[in-house]
């Protein structure tokens, strides 16, 4: 029985691993030229994940990455998927890959494609034409680079204040701005509060932003002010665009937020057709949840073969 597993992130990899063990055969469809998905861009220790309490999300991904690695698998790397049609109780998926076009006929398909940092038009505008402007918190540049400078931070969740906590240790002053309040945890909300290099702002959004000689211009009403970087940390979004490659009846339901809904088996709203990892709206987002749904959502697809 063969598993089309859309994504190479900590559930995509956990879904082949599992397969295996199940006696199914996957193969593993990434769009980027590597595994390990999102976390490869996190240089922050991923607490989430009991008994490696310092290791990165770079670390961790680099690890599930080597293992993968040795697996007797197909990873299609570098490879889309351009249209998914049903056939006779299975999937015929079109891919074009680097060597050109093919076709894939699955038994099963798994979407563990994974998020993205929200932005928004004007935001991502501004983050091409300068690197002060960053959108998301996986930058190296935030880590590195940042000093002794006036930075701006759109957001109110824990990402934006662990990054002010983050930021002001490393001598910057920091001001965070909210469209609304902070939703951020109250053991955050509490130490930025509490650090004199970091200033709250909730119901502030800027009526304007703009890129100055190298530097980034806030305005509020008629008040400019000029800050060193801007980092704007609204969240994520799921990964959903290739659904719109999906034959019609064969696009699973989306939450309000736009993630996959899929019950405890991970099953989404079409037979045979699995959802797993951050794609899906799940109480929390991290990669031990990933990892586990990865397992379940192949669980599931052995039964398909039973």
């Amino acid at each position: 029985m063969i598993v089309a597993i859309l994504g190479a992130g900590p559930a995509g990899m956990s879904c082949a691993n599992a397969c295996l063990s199940f006696g199914l055969t996957p193969i593993v469809i990434e769009q980027s030229g590597e595994v390990g998905g999102i976390q490869r861009g996190n240089f922050h220790p991923n607490l989430w994940l009991l008994g490696e309490p310092f290791e990165t999300g770079r670390e961790m991904s680099e690890r599930m990455a080597k293992h993968f690695a040795a697996l007797p698998l197909s990873c299609l790397l570098r490879t889309r998927v351009t249209g998914v049609r049903g056939c006779a109780g299975s999937f015929e998926l079109e891919l074009e890959t680097p060597t050109g076009k093919q076709t894939l006929a699955a038994d099963a398909i798994v979407l563990a494609t994974g998020t993205h940092p929200r932005d928004t038009p004007a935001l991502a505008a501004m983050a091409k034409h300068s690197e002060r402007v960053i959108v998301g918190p996986l930058s190296e540049t935030i880590r590195d680079d940042i000093r002794q400078a006036r930075v701006l931070i759109l957001g109110g969740g824990d990402n934006a204040l662990d990054h002010a906590l983050f930021l002001a240790e490393r001598g910057n002053q920091v001001r965070v701005c909210t469209r609304r309040g902070f939703s951020a945890r109250q053991p955050f909300q509490a130490a930025c509060q509490a650090n004199p290099s970091i200033e709250l702002r909730a119901d502030c959004t800027p009526d304007m932003l703009d890129l100055d000689d190298g530097r980034i211009v806030a305005a509020w009403g008629a008040i400019k002010v000029r800050y060193d970087w801007l980092l704007a940390m609204f969240g994520y979004l799921p990964n959903t665009e290739v659904l719109a490659n999906f034959a019609p009846e064969l696009r699973p339901a989306t939450s309000a937020s736009g993630h996959i809904v899929a019950d405890v088996w991970q099953r989404t709203s079409v037979p045979g057709i699995y959802a797993a990892g951050d794609v899906t709206e799940t109480p929390q987002p991290s990669v031990p949840t990933a990892l586990a749904q990865g397992l379940v959502a192949a669980r599931a697809a052995e039964s398909l073969a039973l």
